[in-house]
């Protein structure tokens, strides 16, 4: 407790100015799609130099926070993730949109991602030393599954259609193997292209998957006379209407998605986007409503959004206890430490 009290000591007038400055960077980086979190966190860098430790640390954490969240604002209007921790739930977000349900997509994110990220902030509070040693005790074959177990999950959640999943599953898989080997270094499915040898980068693969197949859904839609504009079923910008009583009655699904993110956060190398995905994945097994996740699921939105947010609280528990950064935006905050 002492330790908390002097804690907020540090806080002033310069740090909460730095926190509203890079929420705003944060907001309007994260709502581009392609511009990544990790991107946020790097651009804010020069201005570090400026400020003093406590601030220049709230503007980097603040600048990641906000770009996590502002990535579910194009995935919903627009059906295309701002960043990849978005992408889990995307279908799930633009189909309530559809509906007329704007102020109520981006009120849940944004309630749910504040809950999972002070939960994941408790957690790192309380428990960072154990859960960095856990962290270490992960070596290549865990790692492995772990990627396979975001694979699975990627897959389980189309449903009904198994083969879909493992066609898609098996094409991404296809255009990851693209440029050079990691470990014998020679080029593989390039086609003598020297520009394939870099591979192929996630994140114009993600905006090309996504606003290709949204603009062909779109045409489709507006040939068969089907209306594809939004229902204006609500009225002004109020995000927080009926928001206490749909986070209370998911509670449970709060805690249990948050506590998953800060694990998975807490591995080295695994980011909030394979915390959203495996939240996605079990929060679909347990639920009582099924057949409305990729169809407009509340709970999704729910599970995911606070997962993704609590994996950035995970990701300083092994930067913090042993200098090694949980994510690529957690090393970039520990070049900013080390200035």
């Amino acid at each position: 407790m002492d330790i908390l009290i002097q804690a907020l000591t540090y806080i002033n007038l310069n740090a909460i100015l730095a926190i509203i400055a890079a929420t705003a960077f944060g907001l309007f980086v994260g709502a581009i799609p392609g511009l990544t979190a990790t991107m946020a966190v790097a651009l804010m860098v020069p201005f570090t130099f400026f400020l003093d430790p406590i601030p220049a640390l709230a503007l980097m954490i603040a600048v990641g926070a906000s770009s996590i969240y502002a990535g579910d604002i194009p995935g919903a209007l627009l059906r295309i993730p701002g960043t990849p921790a978005s992408a889990a739930y995307v279908a799930d977000s633009n189909e309530l949109v559809k509906q007329g349900k704007v102020n109520r997509v981006l009120g849940l994110g944004l309630v749910s991602s504040v809950i999972g990220g002070v939960i994941g902030s408790l957690i790192l509070m309380l428990a960072a030393p154990v859960l960095a040693k856990f962290a270490l005790k992960f070596s290549s074959y865990e790692y492995t599954w772990l990627s396979l177990l975001g694979l699975t999950c990627a897959t389980l959640v189309v449903g009904n259609q198994p083969l879909k999943g493992m066609v898609t599953l098996c094409l991404g898989l296809l255009l990851a193997c693209i440029g050079y080997d990691q470990i014998s270094g020679g080029p593989r499915f390039t086609f003598g292209q020297i520009s394939l040898l870099q591979g192929v980068n996630f994140i114009p693969a993600m905006i090309g998957l996504f606003a290709i197949s949204g603009v062909i859904e779109y045409y489709r839609d507006k040939i068969s006379q089907v209306s594809g504009a939004v229902p204006q079923t609500q009225t002004g910008i109020n995000l927080f209407k009926g928001m206490r009583q749909v986070i209370w009655s998911r509670k449970l699904n709060l805690g249990r998605s948050s506590i998953i993110g800060t694990l998975i956060g807490a591995l080295p190398g695994a980011g909030a986007d394979i915390a959203a995905w495996i939240s996605y994945a079990i929060s679909k097994k347990f639920s009582r409503q099924q057949e409305l996740y990729g169809h407009g699921s509340e709970e999704a939105i729910v599970d995911s959004s606070s997962s993704n947010n609590a994996s950035l609280a995970g990701s300083w528990i092994p930067s913090l206890v042993f200098g090694i950064p949980g994510d690529s935006a957690a090393a970039i905050i520990i070049g900013v430490l080390y200035m």
